[in-house]
């Protein structure tokens, strides 16, 4: 048998000797790049308390306080049962992409088919997917402001360059063609807008939406219209989507939407694209290369969902968001400094508390809400995560009991200013 050594000579306390000095861990620019979440401070501290029995009422959530209604559960469950944990196809099980191409087609009067659709580990992959499809370096995408936390980081990932179309408050930050447009230069190679708005709740206007459809095709432009909050609007607000122009423009209308706020299936991870099929099998690509197929038993609680005629929980939760939403924001606005707008949908309000800086250390959005967490033990959200620093964002997705306390805590706590 051979037999093998290090070799005359050599030591092996030297050979494997551990450097006195280490070399720098080199990350790559692409991830060094990605802004980490203001947010964070807040919410580790939150955790910290709430770890150390302290009562904390956290208005920083951005998820359903339900449970997954019981069928769609049950689902899961007997995918389980009945040994469907394989894996399936990169781009989603025939049957469930077929179902979202149903529901479409019934709402909107479309004819789209399974090969435009693709479901993914959350809304947040296919929107992470379609900016690695369709953005260069030097591409400019343009985002109406306030935006969701992780809009801008996805586009600058791909190589691209966010860029802002800020929205008017007075207007409850209803995005408008003019702020589009005006964002607008020769490198523009998109838009992703939100609708309704993660976290202002704003609902775009079907005129201005249909405006800046029409300019987006006569400019050669993709349009990503993510509408995960869809089933949540409020009052006279109507949630229009750009699924309504697709068989007209369906090279460049993209729509993304998401199990997890209509079905509280946040823990799930299940949501979804419709493009057209060349879109799609590019993302497919990308998702065949990264996490292969969505979690087969998430797509088996997703197909009874969608295929499930009984609304019963989906309209649980909203008569329960609406009641919350009708008393939070009066109450928020009550309270002298807060200034809240009604939000048209999804379950957050979004109020100016710049009148409170410069007050006891108070400069900032982040300065407020640490000064909440430590004087009124309540979590709120910054709003320099959206771009907007002069808010918080306070979620609804929590009960009726925890957001009169809460408010009641913030009530005291800013009389101290």
């Amino acid at each position: 048998m051979t037999r093998f050594s290090h070799g005359a000579g050599l030591d092996d306390k030297k050979l494997f000797a551990v450097p006195t000095t280490r070399t720098p861990l080199r990350l790559t620019r692409r991830v060094t790049e990605i802004q980490v979440s203001p947010t964070l401070a807040v919410l580790n501290k939150a955790n910290e308390l709430v770890a150390k029995g302290i009562d904390v009422v956290d208005f920083g959530p951005g998820e359903p306080d339900f449970q997954t209604p019981p069928a769609v559960s049950a689902a899961g469950k007997r995918a389980i049962d009945q040994g469907f944990t394989k894996y399936t196809n990169a781009l989603g099980t025939r049957n469930l992409r077929d179902a979202i191409a149903a529901r479409y087609n019934r709402q909107y009067g479309t004819k789209v088919t399974s090969e435009h659709v693709i479901a993914g580990n959350g809304g947040k992959q296919e929107l992470f997917n379609l900016m690695l499809a369709l953005v260069d370096a030097g591409d400019e995408v343009i985002i109406p402001s306030p935006y969701w936390v992780s809009f801008p980081d996805q586009v600058s990932f791909a190589g691209g360059t966010p860029v802002f179309a800020k929205t008017d408050p007075s207007n409850r930050f209803r995005p408008r063609f003019e702020e589009i447009e005006a964002a607008a230069t020769e490198r523009t190679r998109g838009i992703i807008l939100n609708s309704p708005c993660n976290p202002t709740g704003a609902v775009i206007e079907e005129a201005e939406l249909k405006r800046i459809v029409e300019w987006c095709a006569a400019r050669d432009l993709f349009l990503v219209f993510d509408e995960t909050y869809e089933l949540f609007t409020y009052g006279d607000n109507r949630h229009a989507s750009a699924m309504r122009w697709f068989e007209q423009y369906p090279e460049t209308i993209i729509i993304v939407n998401s199990m997890s706020k209509t079905y509280a299936m946040t823990g799930w991870r299940l949501g979804y694209a419709i493009a057209q099929p060349e879109l799609i099998g590019a993302l497919g690509k990308i998702q065949s290369h990264s996490t292969s197929n969505p979690s087969s038993i998430a797509q088996m609680a997703a197909l009874e969902a969608l295929t499930d005629e009984d609304d019963t929980e989906v309209r649980r939760m909203f008569d329960a968001y609406s009641e919350r939403r009708a008393w939070l924001v009066p109450a928020i606005n009550d309270i002298d400094g807060f200034c809240c707008a009604d939000p048209d949908g999804a379950f957050y309000i979004f109020p100016d508390v710049s009148a409170f800086f410069g007050r006891a250390g108070i400069h900032d959005s982040q300065s407020f809400a640490t000064f909440l967490l430590d004087e009124a033990r309540v979590a709120v959200v910054p709003g320099s995560a959206f771009g907007a620093d002069e808010f918080v964002r306070i979620s609804y997705a929590t009960s009726m009991e925890r957001i009169r306390e809460g408010v009641r805590r913030m009530a005291e706590a800013v009389k101290k200013l």
